[in-house]
């Protein structure tokens, strides 16, 4: 007898993984938006540092230019400053993206973890008898269902079927019906 386990739509369980999806698609998204500023911030950098460079060349071939070497102090005060205040805002852009994703994996553990306590809750919709048949064989064994039993497990080690325990015991729902400490009439086949 093949028992066939059908399992419920859980909207609960839909919305979760949803919810998941959207906030990991904007937590991408807040990092590619971050990432790409950082990128504008460095050639930024990159080109006054260039620039800086074109300056120190001009004032080492013309010593005698006061006003050129005071552009160019003034160019490097304005680099530095750049400099820091780049550091303090990538300081604090740091800070506040791990705040936030460390808020928002907080809600998204509660959320998987709500959902993996809704699946393992879940009771799978099983086709099970509800006529019960004379037709198994009379002879057999009683068997004390022990932890971790299951229907099909005890059929396949005493030697029967999962239909005939069902008859001979009138288990309907094996995951409620079947008690640990039960015992239950076990038919086997004389052949």
């Amino acid at each position: 007898m093949i028992i066939t386990l059908h399992t419920t739509f859980n909207p609960a369980v839909a919305l979760a993984q949803s919810d998941v999806r959207i906030a990991v698609a904007g937590l991408k998204q807040d990092l590619s938006l971050l990432s790409q500023e950082v990128r504008m911030l460095r050639l930024e950098i990159e080109q006054l540092s260039r620039d800086n460079s074109a300056l120190r060349t001009q004032l080492n071939a013309n010593q005698a230019d006061q006003s050129l070497q005071e552009k160019l102090t003034a160019i490097s005060s304005g680099l530095e400053r750049v400099r820091i205040d780049y550091q303090a805002a990538d300081t604090k852009n740091k800070a506040t993206i791990i705040a936030e994703l460390n808020q928002q994996m907080a809600v998204l553990t509660k959320q998987v973890q709500a959902a993996i306590h809704s699946i393992a809750n879940a009771q799978p919709k099983i086709a099970l008898p509800t006529n019960f048949s004379d037709d198994y064989p009379k002879t057999g064994v009683s068997y004390t269902v022990q932890p971790g039993d299951t229907l099909s497990a005890i059929a396949r080690i005493q030697g029967s079927s999962i239909k005939h325990i069902q008859n001979a015991n009138k288990i309907v729902n094996p995951s409620r019906d079947l008690q640990v400490g039960q015992t239950i009439f076990i038919p086997i086949s004389q052949q």
